[in-house]
């Protein structure tokens, strides 16, 4: 049993975030990437992009493409939350993305990415 959750826990790691912290997701102007962040709303957490800590957004469009997954009433059921990018024009930048309860005033987790585009 203990082995057979340490490997789901590996695996949840992997489809969380395939784009690692300190990856640099290079783009073409126009050209978009998409990722996913594994979050856990029926116990409070979400993730927000983080407008402060960020850089340049002002390069991208970034929509959050929604939730997927998880079961509504089970507290502690884990969901995916999907995010697109799109480059508009040349340059980098990097987004913070916040782990944390709305109501708590420092996140629990963050991530960031680094987005180049370049022709």
């Amino acid at each position: 049993m203990k082995r057979l959750l340490s490997r789901l826990l590996l695996l949840s790691v992997f489809i969380a975030f395939p784009a690692q912290a300190d990856d640099v997701i290079k783009l073409a102007p126009g050209g978009s990437a998409s990722f996913t962040l594994q979050e856990n709303v029926t116990t409070g957490y979400s993730w927000r992009i983080d407008q402060a800590a960020s850089r340049d957004l002002d390069i991208l469009s970034i929509s959050d493409g929604g939730r997927s997954g998880g079961r509504r009433r089970m507290v502690g059921s884990p969901s995916m939350r999907h995010w697109k990018i799109r480059a508009l024009k040349p340059g980098r930048a990097e987004i913070v993305f916040a782990y944390q309860r709305p109501w708590e005033p420092a996140p629990v987790r963050t991530r960031s990415v680094e987005v180049e585009v370049a022709p």
